[in-house]
């Protein structure tokens, strides 16, 4: 499961479209209950690995519905606690870190791709 959600989000980052959590979700195929929180989870697990590799997060590539085009708070919690991110959970610098971010997947994971 693990390899298919590193799939769906280097799409998405050489897309250039993020997707929301629901819509991870469906395309993993994770079935109710807890759907979102799963994936969630499998986020953070991803996010710890790429953190250990020194990779750009692909976690970047998914946001909330509710949030504007922001992950959910706990993406910028668990940056800061892996030395990530230094900044707000909202706002103009958590814009620009996550623009930076997916700017630097599309480099890391779409070169050559097409």
């Amino acid at each position: 499961m693990a390899e298919r959600l590193e799939e769906c989000l280097v799409a998405a980052a050489c897309a250039g479209r993020p997707l929301t959590y629901g819509e991870l979700a469906a395309r993993l195929q994770l079935r109710p209950p807890h759907r979102i929180h799963r994936a969630a989870m499998m986020l953070e697990d991803l996010m710890r690995e790429q953190a250990g590799r020194g990779e750009p997060q692909l976690a970047s590539m998914v946001i909330s519905r509710a949030r504007a085009g922001l992950p959910a708070p706990g993406f910028f919690i668990l940056l800061r606690e892996l030395g990530l991110y230094d900044g707000p959970e909202d706002g103009q610098a958590a814009r620009q870190f996550l623009a930076r971010e997916r700017e630097r997947c599309v480099r890391a994971f779409c070169t050559g791709k097409g």
